[in-house]
């Protein structure tokens, strides 16, 4: 693979594989403004052929894995041949319905395997807060805060399945004041990191640090940010499939799921697999709301 350098240049690979392709599939979805920002740090590298484009990206020690291909034979081939995933530790995240079902075998026979399935929730109203009576211990979150949160993100969170944002990434969503945070002093306890875009709003992160819980926190975060987004008509987020705990909580602020499934596979250098041939996933520890 070779570092890339413009989105031209990666587009130009989709589109490469996307013409007279009916059975195309990509788990790819650039939005330009971000595609720039990683091109200009030097995070992505590509691979791209007449049939199938391969792209990584780095994020912090490890990668993700982007395709585009124009056939599921095509990209089971492209797999087999590329190094990088032998060499460095990858994760690709499958995203559909039948698509995870196609498409999850032959990133197995790649040498990945099963690390986490998050499902996607949706309210299309208002998530159900009750009482809109601002809680002083709810802020927005200044950049100087940011290192902080993600630390505590990083410590809650598994960051090879939930895209834990880098500080820079952060950092300017505070500046847009879409995170709103909660301190103990100069410590940051309890967090909600959203995402607008038209009528629609994406929790990215909502969570307690584990100390802090059963104290009200998860639920005035809850509550200022539904009063930020009142004009919002559609209300989704991801959240891990065996996190009962969380599930519990976001079906009581009116989500339920969707059917959209993430299937996040890791290969051997993530995940090594066990003497049964499979991974030991670790049990998840997620704690989102409180």
């Amino acid at each position: 693979m070779n570092r890339m350098h413009s989105v031209a240049e990666i587009f130009r690979a989709i589109q490469q594989t996307k013409s007279n392709a009916p059975a195309f599939r990509t788990n790819f979805f650039p939005v330009e403004e971000k595609l720039q920002g990683g091109l200009d740090r030097g995070e992505w590298l590509g691979a791209s052929g007449a049939a199938t484009a391969l792209f990584l990206r780095q994020d912090r020690d490890f990668w993700h894995l982007y395709f585009s291909t124009a056939s599921v034979a095509a990209l089971r081939i492209d797999l087999a041949a590329c190094v990088e995933l032998k060499a460095k530790p990858v994760t690709v995240d499958l995203v559909g319905r039948e698509a995870v079902q196609e498409l999850s075998p032959i990133f197995e026979l790649a040498g990945f395997r099963s690390r986490a399935r998050l499902l996607r929730l949706v309210s299309l109203g208002q998530p159900i807060c009750g009482t809109a009576v601002p809680d002083q211990r709810v802020a927005p979150a200044e950049p100087i805060d940011c290192p902080a949160i993600v630390d505590l993100l990083l410590r809650s969170f598994d960051r090879y399945a939930e895209q834990i944002p880098e500080l820079h990434e952060l950092e300017a969503a505070a500046r847009r004041q879409q995170v709103l945070l909660v301190k103990d002093g100069d410590k940051a306890i309890a967090v909600l990191y959203f995402e607008s875009h038209g009528v629609t709003s994406h929790i990215r992160y909502w969570l307690v640090d584990e100390p802090f819980r059963a104290a009200g926190y998860g639920s005035a975060l809850m509550r200022r940010y539904a009063a930020i987004q009142s004009k919002a008509k559609r209300f989704i987020l991801w959240v891990l499939a065996n996190n009962e705990e969380a599930l519990r909580k976001y079906r009581h602020y009116g989500y339920a799921p969707d059917g959209l499934v993430d299937h996040v596979l890791a290969n051997s250098l993530i995940d090594p697999p066990s003497k049964t041939g499979y991974p030991a996933i670790p049990d998840d520890s997620s704690p989102e709301g409180a």
